[in-house]
């Protein structure tokens, strides 16, 4: 297969997203590893929005582009993987998530010293200080937003015998997802494996990044290879755009008025899982929120992004260690920078743009010329 353009632009904007996404976070009321010391709600409907589809279009992405690494065996594809994705997980958990975890601490009065004696006491146990048994949980609080890289290399290596039993079968799974796709809004039906596992899955695993988690992006990823089998199926997305659209205003706006209901059957259906009515609803109309925001999105970048430029292999390149770097970089700048007495919009702008320049900086003089960072990086030599 030739390369698809738009999943690497795709992939470049979703970075910036989770950048901008992060900037924000030290202004948002909910609890992060540092704090502006005023917060407000006004952010919470970007943060709420941004959070409903930007990690499953990641994931969704991942699974359209492993259509490209199915001509491997097993082997080299569990090894290209690990490269990829394995090593720079383990490199951020030991480099890059401890100047995180610092701040977190010092920041929340848990921890008194400084850094070096920090990495003494983090080093020899504190990382496990966590009360979780067997559980996925455990890849993203010992490595916070590198989570995403561990949940990605499994779920890959996992799915890889059954995307080679599609790719055997590549005729009958396309003329069975041609009858599922002609039908009315059919693109939009691809909900229904999140929802079940939304419903079967999120009351017993609540925690950010178990095994509920776990499985969704699985379905995630899962779908994403299957709409890349073929280019016919792109048309069912573009022709999917509106009504997609239409479903995920419709949603997302009903829920941010649900918080101003109180009491109301509005605000239990959406703020209310007691009762597994209300549990169901919510579920169900989550993962239909979100695939609707996946479809447009995903139509949008086939119709406008499936483009090639010389900057298109350049900053797909820089994805993956931009994405490593950013929020270590973001949370040392914003450390300092929250404690001045500036307003949230001028300590955004700083700590944004000063943070965009180190993490590039670092990146195009440290770790792209040097074959030894760029392997820790995942980057291919």
């Amino acid at each position: 297969m030739k390369r698809i353009y738009f999943i690497d632009w795709m992939r470049i904007i979703a970075i910036l997203v989770v950048f901008l996404f992060h900037n924000a976070r030290f202004y948002d009321p909910m609890f992060w590893h540092v704090k502006n010391p005023t917060t407000s709600e006004a952010v919470l409907p970007f943060i709420g929005f941004i959070n409903i589809w930007i990690m499953p279009l990641f994931f969704l992405l991942s699974g359209a582009s492993a259509v490209f690494s199915l001509n491997k065996s097993f082997g080299e594809y569990v090894i290209d993987k690990v490269k990829r994705l394995g090593i720079p997980y383990a490199f951020g958990v030991l480099v890059l998530i401890p100047p995180q975890k610092y701040l977190e601490a010092i920041t929340q009065h848990h921890y008194v010293g400084n850094f070096f004696q920090f990495l003494g006491y983090y080093f020899s146990g504190g990382i496990f200080n966590y009360p979780f048994g067997f559980s996925f949980a455990w890849l993203g609080l010992i490595a916070y937003h590198l989570w995403f890289l561990a949940h990605l290399l499994f779920i890959s290596v996992m799915l890889f015998p059954v995307m080679q039993y599609v790719k055997n079968h590549k005729e009958m799974v396309i003329q069975k997802m041609n009858a599922l796709l002609a039908l009315p809004a059919g693109v939009l039906l691809l909900f229904i494996p999140a929802a079940i596992v939304r419903v079967l899955l999120k009351k017993s695993f609540p925690q950010y990044t178990d095994w509920a988690d776990f499985f969704l992006y699985a379905v995630y990823f899962f779908n994403g290879f299957l709409l890349l089998l073929h280019v016919d199926f792109r048309k069912r997305i573009i022709k999917g755009i509106r009504p997609a659209f239409i479903i995920g205003v419709l949603f997302f706006v009903v829920y941010l008025l649900s918080f101003a209901m109180k009491g109301t059957l509005l605000n239990h259906l959406f703020q209310d899982n007691s009762q597994f009515g209300y549990y169901l609803f919510q579920e169900s109309v989550g993962a239909l929120t979100t695939w609707s925001w996946l479809v447009v999105l995903l139509g949008l970048g086939i119709l406008y992004l499936d483009k090639e430029s010389t900057w298109r292999n350049v900053l797909n390149e820089a994805v993956l260690p931009f994405y490593c770097l950013h929020q270590t970089i973001i949370l040392i700048i914003g450390y300092f920078i929250v404690q001045l007495d500036w307003s949230m919009w001028s300590k955004f702008f700083v700590i944004a743009t000063t943070s965009f320049l180190i993490t590039n900086v670092i990146y195009f003089l440290t770790i792209k010329p040097f074959k030894p960072l760029r392997f820790l990086f995942g980057m291919k030599s």
